[in-house]
């Protein structure tokens, strides 16, 4: 039986010295040109401090700069400076540090690109604010050079002296949405079955694996579900599982949810404990804790990260005791309390984390910047306020995006079109 501290070595031969990571968050940190900043050296220098050596995943480090989950987002193309993507290698000293990689697809905001892409243009645009417009559908050939930027993506970030990367198929972004079949309507390879959907996931993960060595990680994030009605399922899911094992990934961590249906906010039914007894309803732990157990079995010898709402150090301990899970991925409170994994290790029980009231929709736009301004101060060299109001969150959000992401625009086709 794993505990808290107990190292793990994946089939990368990666050691991780305990079971806590800290999971992939959108930091926005970039400069104009998408390229790394000393305000990352700082965060992931400060996050470092407190993870007693543990795993950090970065956020969207996004494979095609034309199409970005956020305005200010590193971009891992030809034109990404390696040595100031090494420099935030080196801040996180003996922490291993692997880069998520990723594409938004129909989830690219309307202020950095008028018309996003995805697997199909059927869904329609991502239904959120008016911030999304409606996507086209990608060709043959475009999904072809989108796999291929996996590859280049995970060499960059090998050179800069990585330990791996994460290939982002989950919380609705472009993988995500070959993988569902509410979004994916396609006829050709991509599209159809569960395998036909999964191609483009299974195709980016070899692409990764061709431009790297064995001994680099290899990590996959993935859905559970994407909780909507006619999307992808806990079995779809539960197959993808066993095709990523096939395909001989070092991790797989489990989460949920897209735009439309914030699962991995805890926002969505089902994720509750209703029981009047304990009086209102609150948000549980460890929302996608069943699934993990389930795909455990498919899983074999590759390890398991569970993300989403655990915050009591008994929920991580009972999640390891029971074999359903290797890794304990935690977010969100560790851009409120950054010494948090230290803390825990040495035996604090952990807390839960506010709630915010705003209506649904901005609740949720103002909760995730409410966090990425948490990571801000700490790329600031400050530490996190948790005194800041979600309505002041929610406006930068959109104010930000709409500043950053249209004033940017011909700046990064420039930078596509230039040889």
């Amino acid at each position: 039986m794993a505990d808290l501290d107990s190292p793990l070595t994946l089939p990368s031969g990666l050691v991780l010295p305990h079971r806590i990571a800290k999971a992939p968050m959108t930091e926005n940190l970039a400069d104009a040109d998408n390229q790394p900043t000393p305000a990352h050296e700082r965060l992931y220098a400060r996050w470092a401090r407190g993870a007693a050596g543990g795993l950090l995943i970065t956020g969207n480090l996004m494979v095609d700069r034309r199409y970005l989950e956020r305005s200010r987002n590193i971009v891992a193309d030809r034109h990404l400076d390696v040595v100031r993507l090494r420099r935030v290698r080196d801040a996180a000293a003996d922490s291993p540090l692997i880069a998520q990689l990723g594409h938004p697809g129909r989830q690219t905001n309307r202020f950095v690109a008028r018309r996003p892409v995805a697997p199909s243009a059927d869904a329609g645009a991502v239904r959120m604010m008016g911030l999304f417009g409606r996507p086209r559908t990608l060709s043959v050939s475009e999904i072809e050079a989108i796999v291929a930027g996996f590859g280049t993506a995970a060499r960059h970030c090998a050179d800069a002296g990585f330990d791996g990367v994460q290939v982002h198929a989950a919380h609705g972004y472009l993988l995500a949405q070959f993988l569902s079949p509410h979004v994916n309507r396609r006829t050709d390879r991509w599209g159809g079955d569960v395998r036909g959907r999964a191609t483009a996931l299974l195709d980016s993960v070899r692409a990764v694996r061709a431009a790297t060595s064995s001994s680099f990680t290899v990590a996959v994030k993935l859905n559970a579900s994407d909780f909507r009605h006619g999307g992808f399922t806990e079995d779809d899911a539960e197959q993808v599982v066993g095709m990523l094992v096939e395909e001989g990934v070092d991790l797989i961590e489990i989460s949920g949810g897209t735009y439309e249906s914030p699962a991995l906010f805890g926002e969505v039914d089902g994720l509750t404990d209703a029981d009047p007894s304990s009086g209102p309803a609150t948000h549980k732990e460890a929302y996608f804790a069943s699934f993990a157990r389930r795909a455990r079995t498919r899983a074999a010898g590759v390890p398991l990260m569970l993300t989403g709402g655990i915050r009591t150090r008994e929920a991580m301990v009972s999640l390891l005791a029971d074999g359903g899970v290797d890794v304990i991925g935690l977010g969100r409170p560790l851009a409120i309390d950054p010494d948090l994994t230290a803390k825990l290790l040495a035996g604090d029980p952990g807390r839960e984390l506010p709630r915010y009231t705003l209506p649904t929709v901005a609740g949720l736009a103002g909760e995730s910047e409410w966090y990425e301004t948490q990571i801000a101060r700490m790329g600031a060299g400050a530490e996190p306020d948790p005194g800041l109001h979600p309505v002041v969150a929610a406006a930068r959000f959109v104010g930000g995006e709409a500043v950053r992401g249209l004033g940017g625009q011909r700046r990064r086709a420039r930078l596509v079109a230039r040889p």
